[in-house]
């Protein structure tokens, strides 16, 4: 963009000084006064003439007010009615009190008093007072002075024709000006409409701080009555810059000075370094200093810039640039504002063809409006951009293709009703900000897509030496991440812009989907499932790749899972989550069939419900930890069954679960129904422990550490306890189908305790079978089983055996093999 600017003001300064060069000094002034002569003196040639010693004079007044003086050193009056003037020496004055005037000279002029025509011989000279000079005085004087701002022209062979006022020469005509020199070939001019014209070759060599500029036109026209001079073909040279359009206009002040310039017609700047700016219409406004205030551009703009292994371009159909003074230059502007419109697209690519970061980044704006503020670096220094303003549908586009490695493309696009970017120095990028349905999206070349929407968006970036990749970063605890790109930097080392943090506020969804099952390399392995979240509020970290939800917060994954709480975080880079504070988590049946294994849920069918104060879910491992909050323990539930514990720890893959107490809450709870004894009556059971370690695939639940098992009015009181479910039922050619919370068998170990409704036992094992309804109690050599009840007493045996379903107990005697049937009343 500094590029573009520079040339839009060289275009500027180089057209108002051929206008006031050209346009105005030699022809605005001049053709007036020359009109008076060409036309009057042919017809009045005779009348007030003295003949001295010197030679012819002539003068001619109105009201007191000289108009012109012409002296000749001789007269020769021809017998072809011509007359011949040697030495031609013409002053033309200005209105009365301007205190101007010019000076014609000419070595030799015939004029045919017949044809009304007159012809210069030889070279003509004239010298023009400059706006405002007022150097000369009324009266006569052989060569006046010209002013500060003095004008001198060359030319030869010029024609008048007095019957039409139009004066003529096809030979070269040459000027001189304050601040350089011009050329032209052929010339006309119509003294009745002040109109001239400038034929072709037209060029002015000047100077722009220090430097040779050349500006050039095919053809050049002036007209008096509307202060206005035409040009076609303009061109302008400067150092390795160069300008041209088909068509330039030039707009005058009363006082002579430039104040707008309008170019029509393929209007182009380009540089030799592969700079260039092109547009249908340009229109330069300029202040009384002849500098430039504001430049629109319209019809059709590009602009484009190449550079070693970059390259910038860019189209709108109109562009606004406004100047504003530079702080300590006089008489000097410089641009302070930008503004495009319509179908604006900007684009920068990059490119590194070797080395290990091999590949290539394409950034690109696409808006319908786009205003940028600008402002000089240090005094000296080229214009940046401080403020970028998008509207109108605006959309970011970053893509980066790596020449190999793994991920070798990945798109990110942001958008949103209005973008607001900040930049640093060095036209880096520091902050974006979006409002009105803001989304930011990563697309991968396998197919991988992050979106993330809402009402409001903030950016920020910093600044990273190129020779890290975006995997380099991600890695890294600390990257090397310059805020603001204010970091001191070794000479020449290549800097690139990288997201620092990311916020979205009000209505936020993020959603995540996979790369299509064709990207999925691991042999045999599923899909991953797309994942959605909503909040209010999301800001991401990409140091950490974390993402924190909160707001009501709530995700889903595919049809499996769901969770919510008070906080979410969400690492994009590993796929794991945390929630904290009030969490709930759903997992649906269909888990069971993922690529991350089942839920395990004690064997129960339907949707498994998790409420927690805290929860992690680690993705590759498939594992969920959930921990109860103070005295509040964690809850899982499916259907009539359930699960409370302080830590209940969730392996998919591996179809198991772990939970266990705490110092508040030391005791785990399982609740679950089971059709119990020979009648299959579903009965509720609770089982109460230190710990609990489950495992899906072997239908085992082990409880550990101070166990009770309720069933109804029964309670097995115990150190351990391993709960056998039944093997749950088979479809065809499918996995097992879940089915409720089947006991196949109950064994309690150590320091077993017994007891019914007047019955109590004790022993070291207990085995209860639900099919018969019957619990076996044994003991060890030295501790056999007892048995209490309020009939008998108290019995023992080598083992114990209490049928539920009648009541009857059976006793053992051991090696003997006795048997004692006994029953008893409960």
């Amino acid at each position: 963009m500094r590029v573009t600017v520079k040339r839009l003001r060289l275009w500027i300064v180089v057209a108002a000084i051929l206008l006031l060069a050209v346009l105005v000094g030699f022809f605005f002034y001049g053709r007036y006064r020359y009109r008076r002569i060409a036309r009057d003196l042919p017809a009045r040639l005779g009348m007030n003439i003295q003949q001295t010693a010197t030679g012819f004079s002539y003068s001619q007044s109105s009201q007191g007010h000289t108009l012109f003086t012409l002296q000749a050193s001789k007269e020769f009056q021809m017998k072809s009615g011509h007359v011949l003037l040697h030495n031609v020496d013409i002053t033309l004055y200005g209105p009365p009190g301007s205190g101007r005037k010019d000076d014609i000279y000419g070595s030799d002029f015939d004029y045919d008093q017949n044809q009304g025509i007159a012809i210069s011989h030889g070279k003509v000279r004239i010298q023009l007072e400059g706006l405002g000079a007022g150097a000369g005085k009324q009266g006569g004087g052989s060569r006046p002075a010209s002013g500060v701002n003095g004008i001198q022209v060359r030319t030869s062979g010029l024609i008048f024709v007095q019957k039409t006022g139009q004066a003529a020469t096809a030979q070269p005509v040459q000027f001189k000006l304050p601040r350089g020199a011009g050329s032209a070939v052929g010339a006309q001019y119509d003294s009745r409409t002040g109109v001239l014209v400038l034929d072709h070759a037209v060029r002015i060599t000047t100077s722009s701080n220090g430097k040779p500029a050349t500006i050039g036109a095919a053809h050049a026209t002036l007209q008096r009555a509307t202060m206005r001079a035409l040009l076609t073909q303009a061109t302008v040279d400067y150092r390795t810059e160069h300008g041209s359009a088909d068509q330039a206009t030039v707009n005058l002040r009363k006082d002579g000075t430039a104040e707008r310039i309008d170019a029509q017609g393929h209007v182009r700047m380009e540089t030799n370094q592969g700079a260039a700016t092109e547009a249908a219409t340009g229109v330069i406004l300029l202040n009384a200093q002849s500098q430039p205030v504001r430049v629109d551009l319209g019809g059709g703009t590009t602009f484009a810039e190449t550079r070693p292994g970059e390259k910038l371009h860019g189209a709108a159909e109109e562009a606004t640039l406004f100047f504003s003074p530079v702080p300590g230059i006089v008489n000097a502007t410089e641009p302070r504002h930008a503004e495009f419109r319509s179908n604006v697209r900007l684009t920068e690519e990059a490119t590194q063809s070797t080395g290990e970061h091999a590949g290539s980044a394409v950034r690109t704006l696409e808006a319908q409006h786009l205003s940028v503020d600008l402002a000089a670096a240090a005094k000296g220094k080229p214009v940046e951009a401080t403020r970028a303003v998008a509207q109108g549908n605006p959309v970011v586009t970053m893509r980066q293709v790596a020449a190999k490695g793994p991920g070798l493309a990945r798109t990110t696009r942001i958008s949103g009703d209005e973008l607001v970017a900040a930049f640093g120095a060095g036209n880096v990028l520091r902050e974006l900000n979006g409002t009105g349905h803001t989304q930011v999206e990563n697309v991968s070349s396998g197919g991988a897509r992050e979106t993330s929407r809402g009402d409001v968006l903030r950016a920020t970036f910093g600044q990273m030496p190129a020779k890290h990749g975006p995997s380099e970063l991600q890695a890294s605890v600390k990257p090397p991440v310059v805020p603001g790109g204010e970091r001191k930097r070794p000479r020449g080392e290549k800097m690139q812009t990288v997201l620092e943090t990311a916020t979205q506020d009000g209505n936020v969804v993020l959603t995540e989907i996979p790369a299509s099952p064709r990207n999925v390399t691991s042999a045999g392995a599923a899909p991953a499932e797309p994942l959605t979240a909503w909040a209010q509020h999301a800001e991401y970290r990409a140091a950490d790749e974390a993402l924190t939800l909160t707001g009501h917060p709530r995700m889903r994954q595919g049809e499996s899972m769901q969770m919510s709480a008070e906080k979410i975080v969400y690492h994009r880079a590993t796929q794991d989550a945390e929630g904290e504070g009030d969490v709930k988590a759903t997992y649906a049946q269909q888990a069971q069939e993922t690529a991350r294994g089942a839920v395990p849920v004690m064997g129960g069918n339907g949707p498994v419900h998790v409420i927690a104060g805290r929860a992690e879910m680690r993705h590759a491992a498939g594992e969920a930890d959930f921990y109860g909050a103070g005295d509040r323990r964690a809850r899982m539930w499916q259907g009539a069954d359930s699960l409370l514990a302080s830590t209940i720890e969730i392996d998919r893959k591996q179809d198991s679960l772990r939970a266990w107490g705490s110092a508040v809450q030391p005791q785990v709870l399982a609740n679950f129904t089971s059709a119990m004894g020979a009648t299959h009556q579903e009965t509720p059971v609770s089982v109460e422990s230190s710990k609990l370690n489950y495992s899906d695939r072997r239908r085992q639940a082990d409880f550990e550490g101070d166990v009770t098992a309720r069933q109804g009015d029964e309670a097995i009181r115990a150190d351990d306890a391993l709960v056998i479910l039944k093997p749950a039922a088979k479809a065809p050619g499918a996995r097992p189908a879940k089915a409720n919370s089947e006991i196949e068998r109950l064994v309690a170990s150590g320091r077993v305790e017994f007891t019914q409704p007047g019955r109590r036992g004790a022993g070291a094992k207990l085995v209860y079978t639900a099919d018969d309804g019957k619990y076996v109690l044994t003991g060890t050599p030295k501790a056999r089983p007892r048995l209490w009840d309020r009939v008998h007493g108290t019995t023992t045996g080598a083992a114990l055996i209490f049928n539920s379903q009648n009541d009857s107990v059976e006793v053992s005697g051991g090696k003997s093999s006795a048997v004692t049937i006994t029953r008893a009343p409960r």
